[in-house]
């Protein structure tokens, strides 16, 4: 990094905060090298009642996705547009509506964009034409925290779960790496029960299990079932979305993948991209061997070194559970995986940070001796809010700089502060007539919900009820 430090902004949406690994990403970015980081909740009528341009680079990070063209407040687009500074774009679940998402990032005019796209993929997903002048940088959808909570590690011969598994259906459209998901677990929880073998496999919602609860199941496992995250099935026009709609308005229900298979398979053949998902990560740090689908995850891990591999027609798998007793070799498995991606510190977010730090660099000085921003410079005037001070909305939903990213807790008491505000203007008990935003406190966080992957939500779904309303 140049020595000048660089103020730098995190633009994320706090109702999305609710999923560790997405609050985790958003703090580990407070360690940028040569760079005063700070964050600003952008999503869900937050206004931007500050000056963007007192930042020297912006960050839109993942949660704040691209891809849905209602989901980013207007107020921050207009600051994004204005900004003179390096945009970075941060995204994942790129093949949700992988259309727009590009056409944003152009509009945005973001100069560097992180993928978790494989390089060899990006002529197809990110072609010159579609986002000319934006540089690419390949990263992962999440890394190893710096620091790792301590927790107690059992040896393999004194763990009561021979085998285990959580997972569950996602849907249809997100084609075969989101229905192996669910294969796995109810493949190989029927042939455990043919074969008499105790395990804890489960691919239902209310076996599912969360926060410290799930690293003390990983820990009691000797070994645990696994696949790759992500899908292949891009679309890029929404073709997908549309037709898995059609079949569930039509059948009153979600089309299962058996249904779906014929329709979504072009959109995935030329595609392999399968992503290491955090799952192996907490694996590795566990000292919990992994039985996975044989994949590609990211190029991270390799079949009969870091985890057992499981043909996806089972064809091994009695071979696979014939060795669950054979501590000496699982135990090789387990010490190779948390060296490669604990120990060694390789996949820390250190990794992340250091693509950041390369891109800005590289990029800021170009950005900084551009003509058009130095023209820009030399008309701008000093900067003013352009919200009314005496709005009820501004006092309530006004967004500055922070030095940590805020919980949904924050969203929902700024929703409540509104409705304490407008509420004087109506009749006791009336709703405000004319106000077209919803003030619900769970509303805001339900919104963030529905921009939400199936991925992630897959992880976290049951801890909030109101998602499946």
């Amino acid at each position: 990094m140049t020595d000048r430090v660089k103020r730098v902004l995190v633009a994320y949406s706090a109702a999305a905060n609710y999923v560790p690994t997405t609050l985790e990403y958003l703090n580990a970015l407070k360690s940028l090298s040569g760079c005063e980081v700070q964050f600003v909740h952008c999503t869900d009528h937050a206004k931007m009642n500050f000056d963007i341009n007192q930042f020297d680079v912006l960050i839109n990070s993942y949660s704040a996705r691209l891809c849905f063209d209602w989901y980013l407040n207007p107020d921050y687009v207009r600051a994004v547009l204005s900004f003179r500074g390096l945009k970075i774009a941060i995204a994942q679940d790129e093949y949700d509506r992988t259309g727009v998402l590009r056409s944003t990032i152009r509009r945005l005019g973001f100069h560097v964009f992180l993928t978790s796209v494989p390089e060899e993929f990006w002529p197809l997903v990110y072609p010159t034409i579609q986002l000319p002048g934006v540089a690419l940088r390949n990263v992962l959808t999440g890394y190893v925290p710096e620091t790792n909570p301590e927790r107690q590690i059992k040896p393999l011969s004194d763990r009561s779960i021979p085998i285990g598994y959580r997972g569950r259906q996602i849907g249809a459209r997100y084609g075969r790496l989101g229905f192996e998901k669910y294969e796995i677990g109810r493949y190989m929880a029927q042939l455990c029960d043919d074969l008499h073998q105790h395990h804890n496999i489960r691919t239902d919602e209310a076996s599912r299990i969360y926060g410290e609860d799930w690293f003390t199941f990983v820990g009691d496992c000797r070994t645990m079932l696994g696949t790759e995250s992500g899908s292949n099935a891009f679309d890029f026009d929404q073709e997908l979305e549309r037709e898995y709609e059609r079949l569930q308005a039509l059948h009153g229900r979600p089309p299962e993948f058996s249904e779906f298979a014929d329709f979504v398979e072009p959109f995935e053949r030329q595609f392999d991209i399968g992503q290491i998902s955090p799952r192996v990560f907490e694996c590795a740090a566990m000292g919990t061997p992994m039985i996975l689908f044989r994949g590609r995850y990211s190029g991270a891990i390799e079949p009969d070194v870091h985890y057992i591999p499981l043909e996806k027609d089972f064809s091994n798998a009695r071979d696979v559970i014939a060795r669950l007793d054979d501590f000496d070799y699982l135990r090789g498995f387990a010490e190779r995986a948390h060296q490669h991606l604990i120990a060694s510190g390789r996949y820390s977010y250190g990794a992340l940070n250091s693509v950041i730090e390369s891109a800005i660099e590289e990029f800021y000085p170009k950005v900084a001796a551009d003509r058009e921003r130095q023209h820009r410079l030399s008309i701008a005037r000093p900067w003013c809010s352009p919200h009314d001070p005496q709005d009820p909305r501004t006092i309530a939903l006004s967004e500055v700089p922070t030095d940590a990213p805020q919980l949904p807790s924050y969203l929902s008491a700024k929703q409540e502060h509104l409705r304490q505000l407008l509420q004087p203007r109506d009749e006791p008990g009336q709703p405000e007539q004319g106000n077209e935003q919803d003030l619900s406190p769970v509303r805001a966080v339900r919104k963030a919900w529905m921009a939400v992957s199936e991925r992630v939500k897959s992880r976290i779904g049951p801890v909030f009820p109101w998602s499946a309303r």
